[in-house]
């Protein structure tokens, strides 16, 4: 019989679990309060309905309307709570945790560039005026310090030299082509060291007296990168005039030349912490009619119990009402719950009539 019981509350909270994506999109059938009024009414009116208590004889006398099976299995039918096997748990990844405290960090997104780092960058002109007679090197070209590059022939003497490379690097512009005049102020090669790269992050006003250099900054450049972290080097002491925006700059090791100049980034910045008395995983958070709402462990099993929440960050929430520490919770994987709590309170109104 307990192999039976078993088996139909897991049947049970499947299909609670199949309305979960239902009830994540909003189409919930019925109001869960109206059908909670609907039990209340039910159970204030149950005893009484089609009888006289005083009319000689006991309503339970010669059986017991709950003998041999318990229409509310899956749940508690008077705290409303849900009674699940550990296994139906771990079968739907619903996680019990103790509610504890923790630290919320404050984080500010910010879009940003990578651009080279100029401090890396030398542009290279001719020595004196003359005519290109050979070009050695191209765009994507490794070099090192003293590579010839190209060679002219001087103007006034005649004489061929050599232009070449003042720092080791890759030649990222060229502007120079064989038979073509110079002057002294050209510049034909743009070298730069990609082992460092120069992360541009914009600021918007709102933010500037929260950013400042030696802050971390996670930076994130999409799917095929990884996620590295860096600090701020330097803080642009001004505002752009027409953007009203600032400048922070990350120093970034690059050595594997994944961070490319040109491509789009976000970098986000820690620019509090703060220490909370009980802090949660976001994903424990649900909706319950309109409020937020967080699924405690009681003798009753679990209950849907209103928060007030505070501070939150990428992935936790502060709860500043409603959850104490030491308490355990359903932390994560909450739809399912949500769905079975919607269906026996539909499963109450539906018996009340």
């Amino acid at each position: 019989m307990k192999k039976t019981r078993r088996s139909n509350r897991y049947i049970i909270f499947l299909s609670a679990a199949c309305y979960a994506a239902t009830f994540a999109c909003g189409q919930e059938a019925h109001d869960t309060g109206n059908a909670r009024d609907a039990v209340h009414d039910h159970e204030g009116h149950d005893e009484h309905e089609g009888h006289d208590e005083h009319e000689g004889h006991d309503d339970h006398e010669g059986h017991d309307e709950h003998e041999g099976h318990d229409e509310h299995e899956g749940h508690d039918e008077h705290g409303g709570g849900i009674r699940l096997e550990p296994e139906v748990l771990k079968e739907f990844g619903i996680e019990i945790k103790k509610a504890a405290p923790g630290t919320l960090d404050l984080v500010t997104n910010h879009p940003g560039e990578v651009h080279v780092n100029e401090d890396q960058t030398a542009h290279i002109s001719p020595r004196y005026p003359g005519l290109v007679i050979e070009v050695k090197k191209s765009i994507g070209d490794q070099v090192q310090k003293g590579d010839v590059l190209a060679v002219l022939e001087g103007n006034e003497s005649l004489a061929s030299y050599h232009v070449k490379s003042l720092i080791p690097g890759t030649i990222i512009e060229r502007h120079i082509t064989l038979g073509e005049s110079l002057k002294e102020d050209d510049v034909v090669f743009t070298v730069t060291n990609l082992k460092t790269v120069w992360i541009d992050l914009t600021v918007y006003q709102k933010d500037i007296a929260r950013v400042q250099p030696g802050q971390d900054v996670v930076i994130s450049g999409g799917e095929s990168l990884p996620v590295v972290t860096g600090a701020i080097s330097y803080v642009s002491p001004t505002v752009d005039e027409h953007t009203r925006t600032s400048l922070a700059r990350v120093v970034l090791p690059n050595p594997d030349g994944n961070w490319r100049p040109g491509m789009f980034v976000t970098g986000s910045i820690t620019v509090s912490t703060r220490e909370s008395r009980v802090v949660v995983p976001r994903d424990a958070i649900i909706s319950i009619e309109g409020s937020p709402s967080i699924f405690v462990q009681t003798d009753d099993g679990l209950v849907p119990r209103t928060v007030e929440i505070g501070m939150r960050d990428g992935t936790r929430v502060e709860i500043l009402k409603g959850l104490e520490p030491g308490e355990r919770f359903a932390s994560r994987n909450v739809l399912p719950l949500k769905a079975e709590l919607n269906r026996a309170a539909l499963e109450h109104a539906g018996h009340a009539h």
